[in-house]
């Protein structure tokens, strides 16, 4: 496993999906960009920001869910990639393990302060030359931030149905 950092958040434009860029932080600082829905993205913006809305989103709830049951996590790994689709597990204070969206998973870490690793397999196969991405702009401002608890303020469930 290698430490990643997340670095930015922000549109691919060879596709127009929402990403989230997971930055090796030893080693060649290869680069895992992770599609995202809209509704992490923001959440990872906000969380990179600081922000928080005065509404608690599904990633606080579940952060509040862990405390309040005497857990921390502890970190979260990128164990595998099939199919085109990364996977994800939470690992909490106690060694429980948590099969879980990577989306869903970066923003809890974000929120957490908890570590990020990616499988050593996973960035030989997915990890890019940080010399071959190009990030525009602060990659998930304020206008951004705003956004999103705009949404949040205004959100129903059925506005997180969507399939990632």
């Amino acid at each position: 496993m290698a430490g990643v950092r997340v670095k930015a958040v922000g549109t691919d434009t060879t596709t127009s999906d929402r990403v989230v860029l997971l930055e090796e932080t030893g080693g060649g600082g290869r680069i895992v960009a992770v599609a995202v829905g809209e509704a992490e993205a923001l959440a990872a913006a906000a969380a990179l920001e600081g922000v928080h809305s005065a509404r608690p989103g599904t990633h606080r709830l579940i952060g509040a869910v862990l405390s309040a049951a005497g857990r921390r996590l502890a970190r979260v790994r990128v164990h595998a990639l099939r199919d085109a689709v990364f996977h994800a597990e939470l690992e909490l204070d106690d060694g429980t393990r948590i099969d879980a969206r990577t989306s869903d998973a970066v923003v809890l870490a974000l929120q957490a302060g908890a570590p990020l690793e990616v499988d050593d397999e996973v960035l030989a196969v997915a990890g890019v030359d940080p010399a071959t991405v190009t990030v525009e702009g602060p990659g998930g401002g304020a206008d951004e931030v705003e956004r999103f608890r705009r949404f949040l303020d205004t959100a129903l469930p059925e506005d997180f149905d969507r399939p990632q």
